[in-house]
């Protein structure tokens, strides 16, 4: 394949999803487009904001989840360091610190647990609605940017049409 027959086809293949997105829309006129840009920077600014709170929420409780981290991920070696194994002080040192911080805290580690695990899922459900909106509006750029030079292909499609039908009306 050519190198300009591989950009055509690729140029084509972005029509193809813009036109699928003009259709999904129902996007007419300049100002369909203008309403399905508005709001999808509405939902775009909502979707931020709520990640925002949820990035918040999460930081302050980041030592905790860090806390919870620690502890299982140091169980073993507190096993290993009870069990008499040297070199491993340091990190039954930093597995009581979290276990106190734990204890502290007041809440239990099943709650934390399922409370950081719904806080990442959200932030990650979050970050691909985002990651959609954002396609959204780059589609809505590229097609406002395509739009003079898809005119006048429009334009140059149709006189080539009208020359066509004078000659073959010519020609009968």
């Amino acid at each position: 394949m050519t190198h300009h027959l591989r950009q055509e086809v690729m140029r084509f293949e972005q029509y193809q999803v813009q036109f699928a997105f003009l259709r999904e829309n129902n996007i007419v006129t300049q100002a369909d487009m203008d309403a399905v840009q508005s709001s999808t920077e509405q939902s775009l600014a909502d979707l931020m904001k709520q990640r925002t709170i949820l990035n918040v929420r999460k930081k302050k409780r980041q030592h905790l989840y860090t806390a919870l981290a620690d502890a299982e991920a140091l169980a073993p070696s507190k096993a290993l360091y009870e069990e008499g194994l040297t070199g491993m002080e340091a990190e039954f040192e930093k597995y009581m610190e979290a276990v106190k911080q734990l204890e502290k805290c007041g809440i239990s580690a099943e709650r934390l647990t399922e409370e950081k695990a719904e806080i990442y899922e959200q932030l990650a459900s979050l970050n691909r609605e985002i990651r959609a909106e954002r396609r959204k509006l780059k589609l809505c750029q590229e097609i406002r940017q395509q739009m003079p030079a898809m005119e006048q292909d429009i334009q140059n499609t149709d006189e080539h049409q009208k020359e066509v039908q004078e000659h073959e009306h010519r020609r009968r």
